[in-house]
């Protein structure tokens, strides 16, 4: 995945000012910043769900307009941002089979089969049937998680995964998602804080006010200035050559 010279506005606000970001096959590399500092919108764009005004976004090679293999990207919202009523842990789950299905046509085995394996794989299994507003912070970030993976994609993109659960759960989640980057899982996470994610990352980037703030940020990124982002120089490093 590359992203060069990216420029988001919503609403008529300037919300991403010339940001990059790229991420090669199992590498894992993480957003930083604080509250408004555009960390969602940049994720949002990458897969799609915001419009780019400026710059450019590639998958695997190809223009995000022209991309269409979206089975190969998965993407974790905030579980908060998910509104459902009776929907349980499975259905959910379920739901990340829909790029690989024709319109109109029911689940196959396969489809049965790689729910079944990402429900294993985040600890949920015991959990299939229950509604998803029963379960605690950490087990929808599981579930939104395995939802992601059931689609069996190459590049994961979460959106503040930690959000809301608690630092045992934040450990566990880490030790998964350094499995799925040691199998050559790409990851791009969106934290305010490395905290357990330490060890898995390669390397981060923070935004500021819109704008690249520093690479191989501190692990606390609250006070960030505003003239730092607007005036520093960033090195960005090449993309990995077949992994994008």
């Amino acid at each position: 995945m590359a992203a060069d010279g990216v420029y988001v506005s919503l609403g008529g606000l300037p919300i991403l000012r010339d940001v990059s970001l790229h991420v090669g096959r199992g590498e894992a590399v993480a957003v930083l910043g604080g509250n408004g500092s555009g960390k969602s919108t940049l994720v949002r764009a990458v897969v799609g769900l915001n419009q780019v005004q400026g710059g450019t976004v590639r998958l695997f090679g190809q223009p995000l307009q022209d991309f269409r293999q979206w089975s190969r990207v998965g993407y974790v919202p905030q579980h908060s941002s998910l509104n459902v009523s009776n929907a349980t842990v499975q259905e959910i789950v379920a739901s990340g089979r829909l790029p690989h299905r024709r319109p109109f046509r029911w689940f196959r085995r396969a489809d049965r089969a790689a729910v079944a394996d990402a429900l294993q794989l985040v600890g949920l299994a015991d959990r299939a049937k229950w509604p998803f507003r029963s379960l605690s912070g950490g087990q929808k970030q599981r579930t939104l998680i395995a939802r992601a993976l059931s689609t069996q994609p190459e590049l994961l993109v979460m959106d503040e995964p930690f959000a809301g659960v608690d630092l045992h759960s934040q450990a566990g989640l880490a030790n998964l998602l350094a499995g799925l980057r040691a199998d050559g899982l790409g990851l791009v996470i969106v934290l305010h804080e490395l905290g357990p994610m330490a060890e898995v990352l390669d390397r981060t980037i923070t935004l500021c006010d819109g704008r690249l703030a520093d690479h191989d940020a501190p692990t606390s990124t609250m006070d960030c200035d505003p003239e730092l982002a607007e005036h520093s120089e960033i090195g960005l490093l090449d993309p990995v050559a077949g992994g994008e």
